[in-house]
């Protein structure tokens, strides 16, 4: 019964991921209720609520986070690498479509992406979003969902709603049909790192290809949008 009620939350606050990000960027049209309300309310309350109401909050903590080790973060470095090459590669693509950047840059700036903090933007995507992100899905949502389900489903699941949300901002920026392309590229990642965080359980590997991914959005964004 314990168990069913987990995966269910966990369910409900794959959801809730989404429901932020819709609610900040098509009802309020703001990055930083956008930002506020994903990453403080979900991918940090969330899990600190939930721990504290399993229990036993600090060993939760440590198990999210791990120690470092260098194999899994050269891994996770050079798959990174392999990931900004292939997110360059593929915003330039979509780009080349004539008015493309000019309406992708009117998106972004209705959100308050103003270009005198597209840097400031950029860093905290890179360093700060990366790291959400990962502690949330793979160190929060993907070990708990172990706890219920196989491995492959665990990964499958919690990869469904980390790219769930992606939906909603690639086709707002990019239109429905580039808006499906880009998700499913985002659920592959998500696959593939959550396959990592079986391999090295430590946050490091996961979050270094993850922020070098980011990367190249940011790389992008500042190159051939802004």
């Amino acid at each position: 019964m314990a168990r069913k009620r987990t995966l269910l939350l966990l369910i409900v606050y794959g959801f809730a991921a989404t429901l932020t990000i819709f609610y900040g960027l098509v009802e309020k049209h703001s990055v930083i209720i956008t930002f506020f309300s994903f990453h403080v309310l979900v991918c940090i309350c969330i899990p600190v609520i939930h721990g504290w109401w399993e229990g036993d909050l600090r060993r939760h903590w440590r198990f999210a986070w791990g120690s470092f080790e260098w194999q899994g973060t050269l891994y996770g470095l050079a798959l990174g690498i392999l990931m900004l090459t292939g997110v360059l590669a593929g915003l330039w693509l979509l780009l080349q479509e004539p008015g493309r950047p000019e309406a992708v840059r009117a998106g972004m700036e209705a959100w308050g992406i103003e270009r005198r903090w597209i840097w400031l933007f950029s860093f905290y995507l890179v360093f700060i979003n990366s790291l959400l992100e990962e502690l949330f899905w793979r160190g929060f949502v993907l070990q708990r969902l172990r706890a219920s389900l196989s491995r492959l489903m665990s990964i499958f699941l919690s990869s469904f709603f980390y790219s769930l949300y992606h939906l909603i901002i690639s086709t707002i920026l990019f239109g429905f049909r580039n808006g499906l392309l880009i998700t499913s590229m985002v659920f592959g990642a998500g696959l593939i790192w959550g396959w990592m965080k079986g391999m090295f359980p430590s946050i490091y590997p996961n979050w270094f290809s993850h922020l070098f991914a980011d990367l190249g959005l940011a790389l992008a964004v500042v190159l051939w949008i802004y």
